[in-house]
């Protein structure tokens, strides 16, 4: 009888007004031993609707964290491991931005809101940058997990604060 976590996931995404979707999400469960030492991952990343170019930002942070947080040593805590994937994704996307046609209008490349979750054991570990905010459901009830990283000018006036490639660190 196993008594490991067992998941349902269903996942979808609508474009809104923009012509193009910018978002991207995706979930792995891997096999055996992973699955014990490293659990299922969750993550998803929405472009900014400034940048043409920021679904490409979105895929790749989410491929790339997927890919390469189950890369990471099995000796790794979960939150090293999601540290430092975060961070070598973060600086290859600000690299692309700093080198490329955007470098003096960051807010038209490759940059994109971040959440991932990593399902180990009996814990739920959470990371998160930029707007795409993460909830926890209870029964009929949502608790908003995660805090938007904007700053609010006035009452109906914000930008974003935080995101992926929009910074060096």
């Amino acid at each position: 009888m196993s008594t490991g976590l067992a998941i349902t996931a269903g996942q979808h995404s609508d474009k809104g007004r923009k012509p193009l979707n910018q978002d991207f999400h995706a979930i792995m469960t891997p096999g055996e031993p992973l699955l014990l030492s490293k659990g299922i991952a969750l993550a998803l990343a929405d472009g900014i609707s400034s940048s043409a170019v920021s679904q490409t930002a979105s895929e790749t942070s989410v491929a790339g964290f997927l890919q390469d947080y189950y890369a990471t040593p099995e000796s790794w805590s979960v939150k090293t491991s999601v540290q430092r994937v975060l961070h070598a994704t973060n600086s290859w996307l600000y690299a692309q931005n700093r080198g490329g046609p955007h470098r003096y209008d960051i807010e038209k490349g490759l940059v994109c809101t971040f959440s991932a979750m990593v399902l180990k054991s009996a814990t739920a570990h959470i990371f998160h940058v930029g707007d795409s905010r993460v909830y926890r459901i209870d029964g009929t009830a949502l608790e908003q997990l995660t805090e938007d990283h904007r700053v609010w000018l006035a009452a109906d006036k914000s930008y974003l604060s935080r995101a992926m490639g929009m910074r060096e660190r």
